[in-house]
């Protein structure tokens, strides 16, 4: 593996950040990972961000919230979402009030139920092996899709119809 070139100038970070930006977005955490990878000292990758800043070519709160926007059409949930924050080197704090902003408690419920709804059909198509089966997939679907474990309970409940007389006609 080839190692990369080290920046060696402040108007060649400059111009690196411009590059990068103009292929999709970052966070500034995700600019200082790249600037390290460049062997740039920090006060320059300080420096680069802050004039990135004042220019509003790089705005972590923009950043953010188009983020969750994009996840959120591809169905992930907000736990999902906040892991990836952290790989995207997005603070805590920002994060989690975008999130708060996109998922109000309710609505994550009702996001949850209107999405295994969509997919019911691909959990009802496959022969159960065991009573509850296709219940417990599609709960763990929902989890693996970053929703709360309360969020992907109601929603199976709701979306099966699922209650304890079921189980006891099944045996």
């Amino acid at each position: 593996m080839r190692k990369p070139k080290p920046l060696t100038s402040e108007a060649q970070a400059f111009r690196y950040a411009i590059w990068l930006l103009s292929r999709r977005g970052y966070s500034s955490g995700e600019l200082k990972e790249k600037f390290c990878l460049k062997s740039l000292s920090t006060e320059l990758q300080d420096k680069i961000i802050e004039r990135l800043i004042l220019k509003k070519f790089l705005n972590d709160h923009d950043f953010t919230d188009q983020f969750v926007r994009s996840k959120m059409a591809q169905n992930w949930g907000p736990r999902k979402i906040q892991a990836a924050f952290q790989k995207k080197r997005i603070p805590r704090e920002m994060g989690e009030k975008a999130l708060a902003r996109a998922f109000p408690s309710a609505d994550e419920k009702e996001q949850a139920k209107t999405y295994l709804f969509r997919q019911k059909q691909r959990f009802l198509r496959k022969k159960e092996k065991k009573a509850g089966d296709n219940l417990r997939k599609a709960f763990e679907f929902l989890i693996r899709k970053g929703y709360s474990l309360e969020a992907a309970r109601l929603a199976v409940k709701d979306v099966f119809s699922y209650n304890s007389d079921l189980l006891s006609d099944r045996n």
